[in-house]
């Protein structure tokens, strides 16, 4: 790639190349330019392209890196589970991304992981002057004993923001009403949509919400995420707090009124609440802030107006929508590396120079430069060619704005208009500051292994509430939640999660 500008204001980090010789050891001098790296499944390769093992962009990184690279799919919905198995069987790709940090003190705890400090001190020079000028990232890659276990990169604002509300504002027009901004009135806002034929094609066929990452928003506006809550003075567990009886509530009362789809809980895909928002019969979407699906709907229905929807307030106040943390995913060597020097080579190619063509392709083809910022040449073609690329570019130095992304759109009419609503989208999202006490999870490993227990049994629990009419109240099945919880030694638990931040507490951060 021709270009060497790192959009943004990114300094550019000099590279010094690899070299099969040099300084160290004759074994070191000996390895073997091979690797073995996990990439994410997210099964939107073509045919056309090849497979996610073998394709124009994994034989184009062995080009540029001189570097044999064995890519592992990962399935994206069940990638801890594939992972897991992996690394019980002794087959761990060398090189683990993953986004969850509690799945990566998993490992740590387990002994499966290397520590990368001496590596990095001693062949790297991309990635260890990246550190230099983000320190804020250390937190989240030292981990017990005090050494660090993983690479990772900022996250770009795009990437934080990632859930996000939508609404149609044609129907709120055609009704005479304003958009919703608290939970009550969001009740009444979707009624109006499941019985004001706000299609006007004279049936009864619309309803309030299509509901997807339903408990992930649910929860956020009610400051009831599964996160750990700095309390006076004290961490407690989201889903156990009264806040999470009445996120149950709102979802509940969604759904005993029928104001949406009374089948979503067989919608593991949410392949039918897609349908039912891009077919025009639902007037409120919980999704994520991207745009994909308010571009379909406006193809389907070119007189539709959907428009991001700022965060619902409770009697809690406001809280933003679910926004990661800073650190992006988590990139760590496995005690199946025989080569540190190539791996860490690797990684400062990529963090260097090889994100910024994996994101937008090749100069000419995928994009041109227009006022500073890399613009789309042809949508359908990088569809097609280059947005399955994303996934193995896992450090990146980009940091989009959001008056970018305009400029960053084909020109076309139909692309511009989209552009313009995911800038806004992306504006909205970052509205409002998410609660987040702590940067990530404690790293306590008898919080691991209870979590593994409680987690299913507290969707159970949730649902029943929600889907079993009279027979269970958010108020007992919240009382059912805490008893099995303690139960299963919660409150020991949470003992050994206050003594951890009590150490740790000086050095955590949520900026």
């Amino acid at each position: 790639m021709k270009k060497k500008i790192l959009v943004g204001g990114i300094a550019c980090i000099a590279l010094a190349g690899f070299m099969l010789v040099g300084c160290g050891t004759d074994e070191e001098k000996k390895e073997i330019k091979e690797l073995s790296v996990s990439v994410y499944d997210r099964g939107t390769i073509s045919t056309s392209e090849g497979t996610y093992s073998d394709n124009r962009w994994t034989r184009w990184i062995e080009e540029e890196t001189g570097i044999k690279v064995k890519w592992v799919p990962i399935p994206r919905n069940d990638a801890k589970q594939k992972l897991s198995l992996l690394v019980a069987s002794g087959d761990a790709p060398n090189i683990i991304t993953e986004y969850e940090q509690g799945f990566i003190n998993s490992l740590y705890e387990q002994g499966v992981l290397l520590p990368v400090d001496d590596y990095i001190q001693q062949y790297s020079t991309a990635y260890k002057e990246y550190l230099q000028n983000h320190p804020e990232l250390l937190p989240y890659v030292v981990f017990g004993d005090g050494k660090m276990y993983a690479f990772t990169d900022r996250r770009s604002i795009d990437s934080i923001a990632n859930h996000g509300l939508w609404i149609r504002q044609d129907w709120l027009d055609k009704l005479g009403l304003s958009a919703p901004t608290t939970d009550k009135e969001l009740i009444e806002v979707a009624k109006a949509f499941r019985d004001r034929d706000p299609d006007e094609n004279g049936v009864n066929d619309t309803l309030g919400l299509s509901v997807i990452q339903w408990q992930e928003i649910t929860q956020a506006m009610y400051q009831a995420s599964s996160l750990w809550y700095l309390e006076d003075g004290k961490l407690v567990y989201g889903p156990l707090t009264d806040r999470f009886a009445d996120s149950m509530a709102l979802f509940k009362t969604l759904y005993d009124e029928k104001l949406i789809d009374q089948e979503f809980i067989t919608d593991k895909d949410s392949s039918n609440q897609k349908q039912l928002w891009v077919t025009g019969k639902t007037g409120i979407l919980t999704n994520n802030y991207n745009t994909d699906l308010a571009r379909d709907l406006m193809e389907n229905d070119p007189a539709a107006r959907p428009v991001p929807l700022e965060n619902i307030s409770t009697q809690y106040g406001k809280n933003g929508l679910w926004q990661e943390t800073v650190a992006n995913r988590y990139c760590v060597f496995t005690n199946t590396l025989k080569n540190p020097q190539t791996a860490v080579e690797f990684m400062d190619w990529m963090i260097d120079k090889g994100w910024f063509t994996l994101k937008f392709g090749i100069e000419g083809e995928h994009y041109q430069m227009a006022d500073n910022v890399p613009q789309v040449i042809n949508a359908d073609k990088n569809k097609k060619e280059l947005n399955y690329a994303i996934d193995y570019g896992i450090l990146t130095q980009w940091n989009v704005k959001p008056e970018w992304i305009p400029k960053m759109a084909a020109k076309d009419e139909f692309s511009q208009k989209i552009a313009a609503l995911r800038a806004q989208s992306l504006e909205t999202a970052l509205k409002n500051e998410f609660r987040r006490d702590i940067p990530y999870e404690p790293a306590v490993p008898e919080f691991t292994k209870i979590n593994t227990e409680f987690a299913p049994i507290k969707d159970k629990v949730r649902m029943d509430v929600i889907v079993g009419g009279s027979a269970m109240t958010p108020e007992q099945g919240l009382e059912k939640m805490r008893a099995e919880w303690k139960r299963l030694g919660g409150e020991d638990v949470e003992k050994a999660v206050n003594e951890w931040y009590q150490k740790n507490k000086d050095l955590l951060t949520t900026k």
